[in-house]
């Protein structure tokens, strides 16, 4: 969809009141006799459009999300239930941490962190985050860095995933709120750290670039990370310059899910 400009609205505008009642708009004594206020419809047009760019915008990234096992996952802070853990107020205060990250994200762009171990709550709370900023017309986006790992795998022999890559690449790099999910995984399924292969961490390290300012050090976009590893895990996987980039060097911007116990079934 092109993005409407007020130029456009204003057509759309004046050909929408000549066609449906037969109004000129460029005739004054017409629109004088008829009492329109051409400028606030104009507005109201521009507003109806721009938010159709809006949602068609958040559609795009949302639909191009890469969930674990292609199972899409959906959560709201409202679903969260403390009382099914042991240790009841740690689940209030992960929950309510993550919460307030969410509301200071809106504000301003920021790199967040949630580490634990598997089946905690993590990816649950980072979809309500994303639920929640969603609904701050921002645009979000979930990329589970298994599934990119095993796309790299498959791309030299079919190019349409290369295709799919560039086109990711994009969209992370874009996308107002971006959820890298089991960050790590793609390097520890053994239960034993190695390194990422080199390709996707080339891949990464260009989304990390595009997410922030290096002249200005700033976060442009804001990057959310959900991991089962250990910081020490992590910077054996991945190249420190990537980790430097991704992770948030604020302890307030860490959530930390160690003490709440696997919830699967």
């Amino acid at each position: 969809m092109t993005e409407i400009t007020t130029r456009n609205a204003r057509q759309l505008a004046a050909a929408h009141l000549k066609e449906a009642y037969g109004i000129d708009v460029n005739d004054p004594e017409q629109l004088a006799e008829l009492k329109i206020n051409v400028k606030n419809y104009r507005k109201r047009i521009e507003q109806t459009f721009n938010r159709q760019n809006i949602l068609y915008k958040a559609g795009t990234y949302i639909n191009s999300s890469l969930f674990n096992g292609n199972q899409p996952i959906d959560f709201l802070f409202k679903n969260w239930k403390p009382d099914k853990q042991k240790d009841v107020a740690k689940a209030k205060e992960v929950a309510n941490r993550c919460f307030l990250l969410a509301k200071k994200m809106f504000e301003e762009p920021q790199k967040v962190l949630l580490s634990g171990k598997p089946g905690v709550g993590k990816t649950s709370l980072a979809m309500a985050m994303l639920n929640a900023l969603c609904e701050k017309d921002l645009t979000v986006m979930t990329v589970s860095t298994l599934e990119l790992a095993r796309l790299m795998s498959k791309r030299i022999e079919n190019k349409d995933v290369q295709d799919k890559l560039d086109y990711l690449q994009n969209l992370m790099g874009t996308v107002d709120v971006l959820l890298l999910d089991d960050f790590g995984t793609e390097g520890s399924m053994k239960n034993e750290s190695k390194s990422v292969r080199q390709d996707l961490q080339e891949y990464l390290f260009r989304i990390a670039n595009s997410r922030i300012d290096l002249n200005r050090n700033e976060v442009v976009n804001s990057t959310i990370i959900t991991t089962n590893c250990s910081s020490k895990d992590l910077e054996t996987m991945y190249n420190p310059k990537l980790i430097s980039r991704l992770l948030p060097h604020k302890a307030d911007n860490i959530v930390d899910f160690t003490a709440l116990e696997d919830m699967r079934v």
